[in-house]
């Protein structure tokens, strides 16, 4: 659970400090107030919304930083050499490199649907946004992520010429 919780922070948050930071007080929050969780089946639902508020909160107080993520790709195709790589988590490495160039609202969704397997309505409890938005920012995150699969299809093409 405490990966899903990075991966989800490192969404938001640039600085690996305050991602850090941002899910060891979900933790912490969380372990506090458990006595206010209503039914057990909500939990994953109720990490990740109090995560969220917890990263929106670092993001404002560090608004200077930059607005996206920005990977490293030298170290990315270093650890990618690594032999413990699973054939899974290059596909998840693989996922969050292409969202990227998404915006965040683009990128939390597609990342709590696919990779945390939440549904529109649960993401929408979390975001505090209409069930439609979330469906609508999903459609608009693969649609740009199919003309960023296609372009690259196209520019591999033509160096293979």
């Amino acid at each position: 659970m405490e990966n899903d919780l990075y991966k989800i922070a490192r969404m938001r948050l640039v600085s690996e400090d305050d991602v850090n930071e941002a899910v060891q007080e979900t933790i912490i929050e969380t372990f506090k107030n458990l006595k206010k969780l209503r039914k057990i089946e909500y939990f994953k639902t109720w990490i990740i919304k109090i995560l969220i508020n917890k990263c929106n909160h670092l993001y404002k107080k560090e608004k200077n930083n930059n607005l996206f993520v920005k990977y490293d790709e030298e170290n990315i195709n270093n650890n990618l050499k690594a032999p413990n790589y699973s054939e899974k988590i290059l596909e998840k490495l693989d996922f969050e490199i292409l969202i990227q160039n998404l915006n965040y609202e683009e990128r939390i969704s597609l990342t709590l649907y696919y990779l945390e397997n939440l549904t529109t309505k649960e993401i929408s409890k979390i975001l505090k946004k209409p069930d439609s938005t979330i469906r609508n920012q999903i459609s608009r995150g693969r649609q740009k992520l199919k003309k960023i699969l296609e372009s690259q299809e196209k520019n591999i093409g033509r160096n293979m010429l």
